[in-house]
């Protein structure tokens, strides 16, 4: 009798252990922060941001509005996966910080526009254009066009530097400045306020032309933090798959797109959505399609400004693999 008992008592046991593992809740992973700028980068998430698609964790979408801030959010590892420019991502890379680059947000979005005549790059000899970002990529990709099409930048243009593309833009529809280099958004507000504001070049496809590659130069990208890869693959091959469907959904829907951005308060109005999507050049997101064109820019970057990407090329290591 006492052996039943016996017997009895360890099948309670087992039962109440087993139903007692049972209860127990799974460990919850940790929400993945993910950074970017308002503007055009915000608008390629827009969709996701709206959907907030069920990807087995919760997403924390940080938008902010500073590009200090940006940097800061990767300099301290505090973003599990960003938006950034994609010379910061090679300037991490140099630092050892742990981020590889899964893909492109957004390509060349910068643009000659201005009241004058001007078909091509030789229009330009003897011109003055205002622009923005001395010593990064709005100089250097104005310089390398101009060279590239036979001007001397000292001697056949005149350059004015400004503080940023805000400070362009008055500039032109006051009448002090005709020509000027502007990016998306900024270029259909100034495009849409002056009567005879007119989209004159677009430099990334002068840049295409120039370096002989298909797509121009990445001016944004998508850096996942290493550790994220290593934990969690499978939740970073759905976000990219969910955020590569939002980069085509924005293409397509523009009109859409445009109440998004104002309702999820994204930076750009609707109406220089609606005017400037074709010219946001948002598309072709993975990096194994687009190898080449990181690989020129990086190379181009450090024959003009090496310390803009931190003194020295990346190796492969830099970008995701699955």
């Amino acid at each position: 009798m006492r052996k039943y008992i016996s017997i009895l008592l360890g099948i309670i046991m087992l039962a109440t252990l087993l139903s007692g593992c049972a209860a127990q809740p799974e460990q919850s992973k940790e929400p993945v922060n993910f950074v970017f700028m308002e503007g055009v980068t915000a608008l390629t998430a827009a969709d996701m941001i709206n959907r907030d698609p069920d990807l087995g964790r919760e997403i924390d979408y940080n938008i902010i509005n500073a590009p200090d801030l940006l940097a800061a959010s990767i300099l301290k590892e505090e973003a599990d996966i960003a938006m950034i420019p994609t010379n910061l991502a090679v300037q991490a890379y140099n630092k050892d910080l742990p981020y590889v680059i899964a893909g492109t947000s957004t390509w060349g979005n910068l643009y000659i526009v201005g009241s004058e005549d001007v078909a091509s790059v030789s229009d330009l000899e003897g011109k003055s254009i205002h622009t923005f970002g001395k010593g990064l990529t709005p100089e250097l990709v104005l310089l390398m066009v101009l060279q590239e099409n036979g001007l001397d930048p000292v001697e056949d243009v005149e350059i004015n530097y400004m503080n940023s593309a805000a400070e362009v833009g008055p500039f032109l529809l006051s009448g002090q400045a005709s020509l000027g280099v502007l990016p998306e958004p900024a270029l259909s507000g100034v495009v849409m306020k002056g009567e005879n504001m007119k989209v004159l070049l677009d430099l990334n496809s002068l840049w295409a032309q120039a370096r002989g590659v298909d797509k121009g130069y990445p001016q944004s990208c998508i850096v996942i933090k290493k550790s994220l890869v290593e934990e969690d693959p499978e939740f970073v091959e759905k976000f990219l798959m969910e955020y590569n469907n939002s980069i085509e959904w924005a293409n397509e829907n523009p009109e859409a797109l445009g109440d998004l951005s104002e309702d999820l308060l994204l930076g750009t109005p609707k109406a220089a959505v609606v005017q400037g999507i074709e010219r946001m050049n948002i598309g072709n997101f993975p990096i194994e399609d687009s190898m080449e064109e990181y690989q020129d820019y990086y190379q181009a970057i450090m024959d003009f400004a090496p310390d803009f990407i931190g003194g020295a090329l990346p190796d492969e290591d830099i970008y995701y693999t699955r």
